[in-house]
């Protein structure tokens, strides 16, 4: 797959509204007049995406967000209202014709806000993201991530510059298992957000190997069908029987995704210092990280680092755990691989 077909589409969809390319939600119907009044028209009308990441929604005053592939700008637009004038709004985009359309439609919003919290840059998020390290408190993107060619090198981006016990937040194209390779080849569906895309147990895997906790993955529809797939990019092809059976069985699905960077660095030493941990549920048990020793029971009181009690009071795990602070002066003991201290 090449860089240069995916500018190429994304660049003609700049001008030119393309019905077929993703499948978006009407944002005009998810959020409110006013939230979306200071929004060029024209902007609302390109809306390009698969879904609505989940922290857009959450935003609060203050923060400083990304947004990765902001195409015409709707996402950072939303975002820089409910920001305010004290947080700071980054959309990230590799197309010169989309940046440029993004900047002119930026003159309204400021105008109508009355503040600017806004700032394009150009770049490609699998390859480099041009801030710095632990500078942004939420990421977000719209049926983006698949497009990345290197997506270990584009999570592993997005986790440096994330603060600690920050967010990633996206809305993506999930397949239900891992795609065929006739399909993973074929440009057009890759620019077209298919060929791509991740399965959900390899998109978990990547996520929870580079570093993120708290990964959770929720499905909002049914995107596209094996045989749709067929239809639209094998037309006149010869697909053998075996490969026309895999593409048909093909299920794609609009996903939204939520990921924390660890408050502290899960390979710093920690030591035991009297803290217990107690699962509430609502499952079986809780699995904090690949870590064995980090297993939690419901409903059963276990020993904790300093450290593992720090990560549990905070987000996302506080609000499965109550964690028991020391009682009294304890000893403190240093944590080894195989001793009982988790």
């Amino acid at each position: 797959m090449s860089r240069e077909a995916i500018l190429e589409t994304y660049s003609k969809a700049a001008t030119e509204r393309d019905p077929g390319l993703c499948c978006p939600v009407d944002y005009q119907q998810e959020f409110s007049p006013e939230e979306l009044q200071h929004i060029p028209e024209e902007v609302l009308e390109f809306n390009y995406g698969c879904g609505i990441p989940p922290e857009l929604r959450r935003l609060e005053p203050g923060k400083s967000v990304l947004d990765l592939g902001p195409g015409l700008g709707r996402d950072c637009f939303i975002a820089a209202r409910k920001v305010g004038p004290e947080g700071q709004v980054f959309g990230l985009d590799m197309s010169d014709e989309m940046l440029q359309k993004a900047e002119r439609y930026k003159q309204t919003v400021v105008s109508r806000l009355g503040y600017d919290n806004l700032r394009f840059l150009k770049g490609q998020f699998d390859v480099q993201i041009p801030l710095e390290d632990s500078s942004i408190d939420v990421i977000f993107s719209n049926c983006v991530n698949n497009l990345a060619l290197e997506k270990k090198m584009a999570y592993q981006e997005m986790l440096r510059i994330l603060r600690p016990g920050s967010k990633l937040s996206f809305s993506d194209i999930v397949s239900y298992e891992p795609l065929p390779a006739k399909l993973r080849v074929n440009e057009t569906a890759w620019a077209d957000c298919v060929a791509g895309a991740l399965c959900f147990q390899d998109l978990n895997q990547l996520l929870s190997e580079i570093g993120f906790q708290g990964v959770t993955l929720k499905t909002d529809y049914l995107w596209q069908k094996g045989t749709q797939i067929v239809e639209r990019y094998f037309p006149t092809t010869s697909l053998k029987p075996e490969e026309l059976e895999t593409i048909t069985s093909v299920r794609l699905y609009s996903v939204t995704v939520d990921a924390y960077k660890p408050i502290l660095d899960p390979n710093g030493p920690c030591y035991w210092k009297g803290h217990y941990a107690l699962y509430d549920g609502p499952a079986k048990a809780y699995h904090l990280d690949p870590d064995p020793d980090h297993v939690f029971p419901a409903g059963v009181s276990m020993e904790v680092c300093e450290k593992t009690a720090t990560v549990l009071k905070n987000k996302p795990h506080s609000s499965y755990f109550t964690v028991f602070e020391p009682e009294g002066e304890v000893e403190a003991r240093l944590c080894v691989p195989g001793s009982e201290c988790c």
